[in-house]
């Protein structure tokens, strides 16, 4: 009874803790390669091609160059199949989803002093990023996830300082306890245990953009784009540990003594619990909100054949909030099919907060090889050290924020791709490089490769269906802990399918 009397007071002086942080703001700031299946194909280097429904999302000059009226709906299917590295041992994991990927509506008319002009305007949905995905690290450990809770009780000194969304779970399963003032743990910390981490991601950023395009004696192309994304993103991550090589095990000698395997020993504390059996630790959160920003572009036709572009997106600044709560299980020999369960807090805790994400800037070049061809190639520059986190409470996250600015740096993107008019089909074919927010590019972790193939195909009657095939690799370093030196590495390997139908009017 005092260990929940105590977990009650400690969530309310702990309601004030977050767990927001520099990964917040980087994974609201970094684009996937969505958009209508043309777009994707050519790997997204539409700065200077234009005449696609996804450029209101990139560069909005580009819908200057539509001449007739389009609507379009695009979606597909999205299938990962990560692989997590930790202590040489690999797992892998898949995982299938639906997607939305773009809806787009526009209309124009010619400027009543110049038949040569045009006005274009249209409200599109393009999905910027999309979050499903499932990835494993499992393997045999001696760093169990309950070393980490100790170090972190020992550095808190007493129960009353544990943290309740993290060691203080631990304290409230048993897992940890404390003799003499002296925290102890019911895992042998020299054992090995089975350890399987999973984390499930799911949602999507959907931008939503309302447009308007000039072009001006199909010379130059002006736009403008009123971009309000919506944020959908839930996380779970699922650690669990198992003594399936029963090491830790406590034998009863009478009512009051008993012999064990542990190696350390075990304090006469709980000794009818029969040794450590298993633990289930997860962090749940769900983030949902909307942001608004203002995207700007121009395209000059500097030759019939040769195109340049540039563009420039504002800070997006998102308003979310999060539902979140942490829980630990744990189960013992004696009643190993009933664990021990806590959750902190109890009915899941909420928190309100801001995140501005980093503007961005692009160079963009489209060569036209008389009607067979086109090449585009955008380069495009985010300074990352610029993304921020706030709330009503300037000093909540003084710190985060000083981290973003040590710890990241300007990231650069490269995306080509090309097309070929072969009638009745059009072959596209695209690469989208996405640097890693530390500034590497090409190489290195967390630098995003995408490969994409495509087809189209345009009726007499004016639909057209497009199709686009996208492979995107990356690499990340992973660490499980806070305190253990225990890094995993992840594969991550996502494929994508998707069609596109529209109609020209």
């Amino acid at each position: 009874m005092y260990r929940l009397r105590f977990f009650i007071t400690l969530f309310i002086i702990g309601s004030n803790s977050f767990s927001q942080n520099d990964i917040d703001a980087i994974r609201y700031s970094r684009y996937g390669v969505n958009g209508t299946s043309r777009f994707v194909a050519l790997g997204g280097a539409f700065g200077a091609i234009g005449a696609d429904l996804s450029c209101a999302a990139y560069n909005p000059a580009g819908l200057g160059l539509f001449r007739k009226g389009e609507i379009s709906f695009s979606g597909g299917l999205k299938a990962t199949n990560n692989e997590g590295i930790i202590n040489s041992k690999s797992s892998t994991i898949s995982n299938a989803a639906f997607t939305f990927n773009n809806f787009g509506i526009m209309g124009g008319w010619h400027s009543k002093n110049d038949k040569e002009s045009r006005n274009i305007i249209s409200f599109t949905n393009s999905q910027i990023q999309n979050f499903s995905s499932k990835t494993r690290m499992s393997s045999y450990s001696t760093n169990s996830i309950v070393k980490d809770m100790y170090n972190k009780a020992i550095q808190a000194g007493t129960v009353s300082n544990l943290n309740s969304n993290y060691e203080g779970l631990a304290y409230q399963v048993y897992l940890l306890d404390t003799v003499d003032a002296k925290f102890f743990s019911f895992v042998d910390l020299k054992r090995t245990v089975s350890q399987t981490r999973d984390i499930v991601t799911s949602g999507k950023i959907n931008d939503r953009n309302f447009s308007y395009a000039y072009a001006y004696k199909d010379e130059f192309y002006f736009g403008v784009s009123l971009g309000i994304p919506k944020v959908e993103y839930t996380s779970t991550t699922t650690h669990t540990e198992r003594d399936d090589k029963d090491s830790m095990r406590i034998t009863m000698t009478s009512a009051s003594t008993f012999t064990s395997t542990y190696i350390d020993g075990l304090p006469a504390a709980y000794p009818d619990k029969l040794g450590f059996n298993s633990l289930t630790y997860v962090e749940y959160f769900k983030t949902t909100g909307s942001g608004i920003n203002l995207k700007l572009g121009g395209i000059a036709r500097v030759t019939d054949n040769f195109r340049v572009g540039l563009y420039y997106h504002t800070p997006t600044i998102y308003t979310l909030k999060d539902v979140y709560y942490n829980e630990m299980s744990a189960s013992y020999d004696k009643n190993s099919t009933t664990p021990l369960t806590w959750k902190d807090p109890e009915k899941g805790g909420t928190f309100n907060y801001t995140v501005i994400t980093p503007s961005r800037i692009s160079l963009n070049t489209a060569l036209i090889i008389k009607k067979i061809s086109v090449i585009g190639v955008d380069y495009e520059v985010v300074n990352y050290k610029t993304a921020s986190l706030g709330s009503d409470n300037v000093s909540d996250f003084a710190g985060v924020n000083a981290v973003i600015k040590n710890k990241y740096t300007l990231g650069h993107n490269l995306r080509i791709g090309t097309e070929f008019n072969i009638k009745p089909v059009i072959f596209r074919f695209g690469y989208n490089m996405q640097g890693s927010p530390f500034g590497n590019s090409f190489t290195g972790n967390f630098v995003r490769h995408s490969f994409c193939v495509g087809a189209g195909f345009r009726t007499k009657n004016n639909f057209y269906f497009d199709f686009v095939w996208v492979k995107t690799l990356s690499t990340e370093d992973y660490y499980l802990f806070n305190t253990l030196n225990t890094k995993a590495s992840l594969n991550y390997n996502s494929t994508n399918l998707s069609v596109t139908a529209g109609i020209k009017f």
